[in-house]
């Protein structure tokens, strides 16, 4: 049941379900999309754990951030940079999202499930995207 649960959050529209267990941190979808598995927060709270409750997927147009704290589609006009996290919820160790889009929360962040947060920043970078 948990990871039916695990794997239901895990998707989007164009997805199907997959195995906890067979889901790196880091992939390639078919559409060239880089995506990590990990947690997120906002301006109110973020997730935690052991199990992955969000994802984060960019290819060069835009940055999608999905999990239990909300879905947010972020095109690449609206990004204006992205940074270190800050201090709450993770001791800045995430990365944050600084955007234009003004109904979405302002501060934006995703942790990786493995850690390594400035491989997602420097992946990012490598998409295009500006980096501080």
């Amino acid at each position: 049941m948990r990871s039916r649960a695990r794997s239901l959050l895990l998707m989007t529209q164009d997805e199907k379900p997959t195995a906890s267990s067979a889901q790196p941190a880091h992939s390639r979808s078919s559409e060239n999309a880089l995506r990590w598995e990990g947690h997120m927060a906002d301006d109110v709270a973020g997730t935690y754990g052991t199990e992955p409750m969000a994802f984060l997927s960019a290819t060069a147009d835009e940055i999608i951030l999905s999990g239990s704290r909300g879905n947010f589609r972020i095109p690449r006009a609206n990004i204006t940079r992205i940074g270190r996290g800050k201090l709450y919820p993770w001791l800045f160790k995430a990365v944050r999202l600084h955007h234009s889009v003004t109904n979405f929360p302002r501060d934006l962040q995703f942790k990786p499930i493995d850690g390594n947060w400035r491989q997602v920043k420097q992946s990012l970078q490598a998409l295009g995207y500006p980096t501080t």
